[in-house]
């Protein structure tokens, strides 16, 4: 094997494993710096960069070396960022939705980000598709330290069916910020889920395997639901490869 097949190799194995991040540069470093000698390869890489730089792996913020608090799920499954939407839900009172909004964004950095994350939240449950993810992404930009809203975007990508590439890549950087916080882990697990069964490649399947046990063994007493979730996901992927074999 030469040295270029070794990286097209790491390149694949990387991906398929959750590395997505490392993957892209990698396959960036290996086109870019004339390393590739094989023009079939070249190509397949180069198609490999367009596929994830269309998801915009090319332009997403990155974390910096600040040490930031990070959110903590409750038991209920909700987070504090989500309390001003859950207020607004259960009186839906429109005005004090908006002036509490105003006051965030005009507040600190910290304090906007969860102004455009409450604004994503709620276009999400309006189902207005680009309205939340413009939200989402600004959230990240204003703090991209925070995993919640890696992941609170990743998990919204991923249930709409959307980019599973582009999921992976934002719940990667919510595990590298978090990984101690078992949503994430069962969300990554969940994107390898949608990868396998609309792909139909298997190769998926130890890292969908390894995700959702780090999930388990990360959960609470506490998150009940949570633990339920991931259970009954357990169980439809095994019933899914009973179907397939």
């Amino acid at each position: 094997m030469t040295q270029f097949e070794e990286y097209v190799q790491e390149i694949n194995e990387l991906f398929i494993n959750g590395h997505v991040k490392e993957s892209y540069q990698l396959a960036k470093k290996v086109v870019t710096g004339a390393l590739a000698t094989d023009e079939q390869s070249v190509s397949m890489l180069q198609q490999h960069i367009a596929l994830l730089e269309a998801n915009g792996y090319a332009n997403m913020p990155e974390p910096t070396a600040e040490k930031v608090k990070q959110s903590v799920e409750r038991a209920d499954e909700s987070y504090p960022e989500r309390d001003v939407l859950a207020a607004y839900i259960g009186s839906q009172d429109e005005a004090q939705f908006g002036r509490v909004v105003d006051e965030l964004l005009a507040g600190s950095s910290e304090a906007q980000a969860n102004a455009y994350y409450t604004m994503a939240e709620f276009f999400a449950l309006a189902k207005e598709q680009e309205k939340a993810m413009v939200q989402y992404v600004e959230a990240i930009k204003l703090q991209p330290n925070k995993a919640l809203y890696w992941g609170a975007f990743a998990q919204y990508v991923q249930r709409s069916e959307e980019s599973p590439y582009l999921a992976l890549r934002l719940i990667e950087e919510a595990i590298q910020l978090d990984g101690m916080n078992p949503r994430w882990h069962y969300i990554q697990g969940n994107i390898f889920f949608q990868l396998v069964t609309t792909t139909k490649n298997l190769s998926y399947v130890p890292a969908l395997e390894a995700a959702w046990g780090k999930a388990k063994k990360r959960c609470t007493a506490k998150q009940v639901a949570l633990k339920l979730a991931i259970t009954q996901s357990i169980d439809l992927f095994t019933q899914w490869q009973k179907q397939l074999l």
